[in-house]
Parts: structure tokens; sequence; C-alpha cells
């Protein structure tokens, strides 16, 4: 059992009560045969991931087919189960009895043909209640992958505006898309203030759909910096650390 630092359940609760935060929020439910299917009913495909997981661990996508076939995607494995049962046996070799919850997929903007959303790292300096975004990266889905972190599917991460301009987004006003995707997380860490008071640093994964409308995917309070090191220019990186290295930051 992890703190409640690493809850994505209890995080996720947090953001959807707070009407402001609540549009960007995807549905989601504790992993359960009847919000498996009700989910799948609803939106087709769905998330399938662990309450306690982090760096791509354990995510399955899981997708309606039609006629009682269900696409099942975990790391680079694609199956198709047919019915219900067999469907649900199988997630459950996968997951055993680790706490999962089922959330609405949505639908990512690509770029060459695989999906990607972004990082964004919002912090503050100690002693003060402004928050800044400090760092945002694009990461893109590995060959095979459903999964973006860098890490586990090996794919690509770029900078926010070249990355935009060469993905299938790319026609939409890159300025009102930052400006929206600023706003979201600035307002979640904002939020998670309340419930984390004296932390200073969040890691956002936002994601749009093909139209750039934006999504919360889950917050954490202890972000990698392997995405930022990773870039040619350290600048971002630089600049978190910066924030970092202001005193210290920590939780209570």
């Amino acid at each position: 059992m992890g703190s409640v630092t690493k809850n994505k359940w209890i995080k996720y609760l947090f953001l959807k009560r707070y009407p402001p935060l609540a549009p960007y929020l995807p549905e989601t439910r504790k992993m359960s045969p009847h919000s498996l299917w009700t989910l799948l009913g609803k939106y087709r495909h769905v998330i399938v991931k662990p309450v306690w997981g982090s760096r791509g661990r354990g995510v399955i996508q899981v997708s309606d087919l039609g006629n009682d076939n269900y696409a099942i995607h975990y790391e680079r494995m694609e199956t198709v189960k047919q019915g219900r049962e067999n469907t649900y046996r199988y997630i459950k070799r996968i997951i055993r009895s680790a706490a999962y919850m089922v959330q609405q997929r949505i639908t990512r903007p690509t770029i060459n043909n695989r999906p990607f959303d972004m990082r964004v790292i919002v912090q503050r300096k100690k002693h003060s209640s402004k928050w800044v975004v400090t760092g945002k990266v694009i990461k893109v889905a590995g060959k095979g992958y459903v999964v973006s972190n860098n890490t586990r599917s090996h794919g690509q991460l770029l900078r926010f505006k070249p990355g935009i301009q060469q993905s299938s987004i790319g026609h939409l006003p890159i300025s009102a898309l930052e400006y929206q995707i600023d706003k979201v997380s600035l307002r979640s860490a904002k939020r998670l203030n309340a419930l984390f008071p004296g932390h200073r640093i969040y890691g956002l994964d936002i994601a749009t759909d093909p139209y750039g409308r934006v999504s919360i995917i889950e917050a954490n309070l202890y972000p990698a910096m392997s995405h930022f090191l990773k870039l040619k220019d350290g600048a971002m990186y630089r600049r978190i650390l910066s924030y970092k290295r202001s005193k210290y930051y920590y939780y209570r």
C-alpha cells in the first residue's frame, strides 16, 4: 500500500469534485465488471490502470469491437477475446489482486501516426504562493505501445511548439492551445495545494483530443525529470532545478 501522494484514485476524486476542473477530467471509476462494461458501453475505448502505478506500468487499453468481441492492448501485446466473461478473466490475469481503475480513453492526436500527450511541470518557490509552469514536453508513444512514458515505450520526446507543429493538430492555433494547457495545469496545482499543503512541484499528464480539447490524465507529486534531461536543449531542466533548489521543497 502506498501513501496518499501516489494514490491516483484519491487525487482524481479531489480534482473531479472541484467544479472549475471537473470538465477536464475523463470519467473514471474503480475497476469492477460493472464499471468496465458501463464505461465501454459509453465510450467504446477505456484505459485500465493501477491506482498505485507509475511510469506506464500495468496500463491496459480495452476496446469494444462489436459482436461481443473486445480488443485488449497491454504493453506491445494485442489480443481479441470473445464474450465479457473471457475478456474480464483475461484482464484479471494481468492485474491480479492489485487495485485498479478504469478511465474513459481520450482519443489523442498523433505524430507520425503515434499518439502523444504531454508532461507539464508546475512549481512554486519556497514562501511563495505563485505557481508557474516551468516545463512542458510532448511524449510520443513508442511503436506498438499505448503508453507514452519514454522509458517504457522508447518513444520520442519533443519540445511543445515544434511537436505540435508536426502533429495531427498542427493546424490549431498553438498559442491558444498552450494557454489552455497552462491554465488547466496551474489550476490543478492550486487545487492540489489544499490536499498537499507545503508541496511545491507537480507533474501533470495532459492530453488533448484531435480538436484540441484538454484533459487531465493524472497528477504526480514526484515527477521524474528524465523527460527534460533527454531534450537537447537543457534550458527547461535548468529552470526546473532552479525552482527545486530555491531553499528546498517538501511535503508534510
